[in-house]
């Protein structure tokens, strides 16, 4: 038995990659298993002897994954001959198990089903899709006719209660949108549970048996059963490949196995788009089809079944919409066609109401598609409709989901089409590109109330808004984004009746929507040359207001690991001091001595009177970036290097750890404390470089472990000792990490090929004292310490540095000088210098 069934699914396998349809692979798969087991069967048992083999769950609908489990009841009617059942139930089992498979069983009689599935609503749906494989017809019958009577007449309404809770529940856990970054296409949102539900539904409450029927009723429409059928086959495709990929069951789509599917799925890569983008924007709009068409059938069952009382009235709002159920719906959908501005005007209407739309109504709009055409987009009543929507709306992040899931959005403006799903296959951002604008809208409505005085000062909400929803519109294209995207957005800008200045302040936002962001992150906030440059940039204080919020809304829709405390507080520091620029009629050097002087006055009150004097050589933009306490920390430290060359100080911060270290500048001292930091299995997430006048380094160093360390774990006495002898010259630190990187980073770069070219930037223009070279390049173990041993090669003095590890992918920021204290002037020494960086951070 156990070679027929390796035998049985090798030729499966052989006829998978030949070119076999997803669904045939799953019946197929079913019924070799079924003959084996029928076999089994019949060496023990016959079909008078009381017991009968009963496929369940997936294995029962006939829908068997390559290396799903086997879910098997052993139904009896109690009264069976003595060792007749343990005998079965080895002769099944043992010869599945010898043979590698996974299998779920139970044993039990009709009477115990029912009182279990009372307990158990998963067992209660699992039996739904229950089958006789072998044995007694008798006890196959007496079980279904027992659960009819149980669970189905007259409890429709109590299994449609039940049914809604579970799928609420199960959506919590595995997220509530189809659109993650390593999708659950069988439990996720719109994954095959939730067709699974819906036909679960339909069979209890209405008797249907599968989608065709629910189609002939009319519970769902033609187009909706082939969206269906062509969505749930496409992923059935990525299921089995991901079950052969994994060697395993596997139903979550990894992020390091979405590359391999994709091009097995014959995906190839094109102008702007890799090959696994495409996959997975086709992938998303699989799983949002299927997730719009169930939402449409429960919200239709609910109307049906189990009307509650709305908290809204039910009454009319004009001659054209109604409130019905607490939804807004119109009240006539065939006079669409004589009033297409309707579709637009119901979302303004829905935005002022905060009601939901009616389902019947979401379905009209998507069948009304057709009638938005250039006269349509060139309206400015459906212009205001839609801008009214998208500025006023309280639910803002529902009703613009329905104004994409219903294809408006995108028949409004068609530029949206490029970018309707698609994904960008980095671990950074969380959303697919549509869902990240619709998400910039609704954190821009958030930042209205956050920042009021900011958002009342803005000349024209209409520009912020859209901002907001195109700033990306140009990904995809191949081109530099925003520039593409910039170009895209005039043209919508005035066809939706913007003024010309609208549209070049539009046209401005979008190419500079990351300007802010960038500068408040690498550049030295403290230099007040850079503050002028940036202030002349951005223009005025109008466009100083829309582009902050802009840049908070972006960063905070883009997912967790691109905003933080420490970046809003970067971005505020940033716009507050233009802010000032603009207030003092662009005078270049506002007057920030007064805070300055402050901070050196509250400094010297914390601290022996016999130091005083070294606060007063302390720069003004090194007492501006940190706090007088923590000045004061510093200071001991620095008294302490009369009997070290280099102290440090460990803090546990939560999510991440902060170093202090404290040394005497020297060439290569960062590189020795980057390559101990690495050493001691701490990867830098960030940092700030300082450099005082007398040479005192002051180095604040964010770090996480490589390992799952805890903060007490680690061994910082060894850290001490390290940094000790790496600063004496007695560690040798380029051979230790060879030896204990070398495999390390063999695994990762193999692991999958960069998706990012290495860049380094030089600027001799933004600093009049330093040369600055920007650095973008993928992470791998001591980066940084070769980054840095590379400049130390160039006797380069590090006056500050801003480090910024971002999941993948690095920017490391430095301001250099030469050894007597000059930028870096030279041409040709800049260029080698380049190309010495580029040759450390190329994989």
């Amino acid at each position: 038995m156990k070679e027929e069934l390796k035998a049985g699914r090798d030729t499966l396998r052989k006829l998978w990659d030949s070119g076999l349809s997803g669904s045939a692979l799953l019946s197929r798969h079913s019924e070799v298993v079924d003959s084996c087991l029928a076999r089994l069967f019949t060496t023990v048992a016959g079909p008078d002897d009381g017991v009968a083999l009963v496929a369940t769950g997936g294995y029962g609908r006939g829908e068997l994954y390559p290396f799903s489990d086997i879910d098997l009841l052993f139904l009896h009617e109690g009264r069976i001959q003595q060792g007749l059942l343990e005998k079965l139930v080895g002769a099944i089992l043992y010869p599945l198990w010898d043979s590698g498979l996974e299998v779920g069983h139970s044993v039990r009689t009709v009477k115990e089903c029912i009182a279990d599935c009372k307990k158990d609503f998963h067992l209660q749906t699992s039996l739904l899709d229950s089958r006789l494989v072998a044995g007694s017809q008798k006890a196959m019958d007496r079980l279904s006719e027992s659960y009819r009577k149980k669970f189905i007449e007259g409890r429709r309404k109590e299994f449609f209660e039940k049914i809604t809770a579970s799928t609420q529940e199960r959506h919590k856990k595995y997220g509530g949108h189809s659109f993650q970054l390593e999708p659950d296409i069988k439990e996720g949102r719109g994954g095959f549970r939730d067709i699974q539900t819906m036909r679960w539904t339909a069979k209890v409450l209405f008797g249907f048996t599968n989608i065709r029927d629910m189609e002939i009723s009319g519970l769902i429409s033609t187009d909706e059963r082939s969206r269906l059928e062509e969505s749930s086959e496409a992923l059935v495709r990525i299921r089995n490949r991901l079950h052969y990929l994994s060697g395993r069951k596997n139903d979550q789509l990894y992020y390091e196995h979405q590359e391999s599917i994709a091009h097995a799925l014959g995906y190839k890569d094109s102008p702007g788009q890799f090959a696994v983008e495409s996959f997975m924007q086709q992938l998303y709009r699989n799983l949002q089809s299927i997730k719009v068409s169930t939402d449409l059938f429960f919200e239709y069952t609910s109307e049906k079944i189990s009307r509650n009382k709305p908290s809204v009235k039910d009454r009319s709002i004009d001659e054209d919409l109604e409130i019905f159920n607490g939804r807004i719906r119109l009240a006539d959908p065939s006079r669409i066609p004589e009033k297409p501005a309707l579709l637009m005007s119901l979302f303004s209407r829905a935005a002022e109401s905060g009601l939901p739309i009616h389902y019947r109504t979401r379905q009209a709009i998507a069948d009304n598609l057709l009638l938005i055409d250039d006269r349509f987009r060139n309206s400015r009543q459906n212009a205001r409709y839609f801008l009214n929507a998208l500025k006023i709306n309280v639910n803002k992040e529902d009703l613009l989901t329905l104004l994409l899931e219903t294809g408006l959005l995108v028949r409004y403006i068609p530029e949206f089409g490029k970018i309707e799903s698609l994904a960008q296959h980095d671990i950074y951002h969380t959303n697919t590109v549509d869902r990240h604008l619709l998400q910039t809208v609704s954190e821009t409505t958030a930042l209205s109330q956050e920042y009021p005085e900011i958002f009342t000062d803005i000349t024209s909400h209409n520009v912020l808004y859209l901002a907001a929803l195109l700033h990306d519109i140009g990904k995809g294209s191949g081109k530099e984004h925003s520039a593409e995207g910039a170009e895209i957005a005039r043209g919508v800008g005035f066809r939706l009746g913007l003024a010309e200045q609208e549209v070049d302040d539009l046209d401005f936002l979008i190419r500079n929507h990351l300007f802010m962001a960038h500068t408040a992150q690498r550049r030295d906030l403290e230099d007040e040359t850079l503050i002028s440059r940036f202030a002349e940039h951005i223009g005025n204080s109008n466009m100083l207001n829309m582009l902050y919020l802009l840049s908070i809304a972006d960063a905070k829709a883009t997912g967790p690991a691109s905003w933080s405390e420490w970046k809003g507080t970067l971005l505020q520091e940033l716009f507050l001091k233009t802010a000032i620029f603009f207030d003092h009629k662009g005078k270049a050097k506002p007057d920030l001595s007064s805070a300055v002087q402050w901070m050196r006055d509250k400094v010297r009150s914390l601290i022996d009177p016999s130091e005083v004097q070294n606060v007063d050589a302390l720069p003004d933009e090194y007492l501006t970036s940190f706090t007088p306490e923590e000045i004061k920390i510093h200071l001991k430290m620095r008294e302490q290097l009369k009997d070290h060359k280099i102290v440090s100080a460990p803090a546990d911060r939560g999510s991440y750890w902060s170093i202090l270290v404290v040394s005497t500048d020297k060439t290569g001292l960062l590189a020795k404390i980057c390559g101990t930091l690495t050493l001691n299995n701490l990867r830098v997430l960030a940092a700030k470089i300082n450099t005082w006048p007398d040479g005192t380094v002051v180095d604040q160093i964010d770090v996480r472990p490589d390992f799952n360390t805890s903060f007490i774990e680690q061994d910082w006495n060894k850290l001490n000792t390290d940094l000790a002898k790496a600063v004496d010259n007695r560690l040798g630190l380029s051979h230790r990490l060879a030896d204990r990187l070398n495999p390390l980073h063999g695994a990762r770069k193999g692991a999958k090929r960069s998706r990012h070219q290495a860049k380094v930037v030089t600027d001799n223009k933004t600093s009049d004292q330093y040369t600055i070279i920007e650095i973008h390049a993928d992470d791998q173990p001591a980066l940084l310490y070769n980054i840095t041993r590379t400049l130390a090669d160039f006797e380069l003095n590090i006056s500050r540095a801003m480090i910024s590890t971002r999941l993948e992918q690095l920017v490391d920021v430095f301001y250099l000088q030469t050894p007597d204290k000059k930028k870096i002037e030279n041409s040709e020494t800049l260029d080698e210098i380049k190309k010495a960086l580029l040759y450390t951070v190329s994989p």
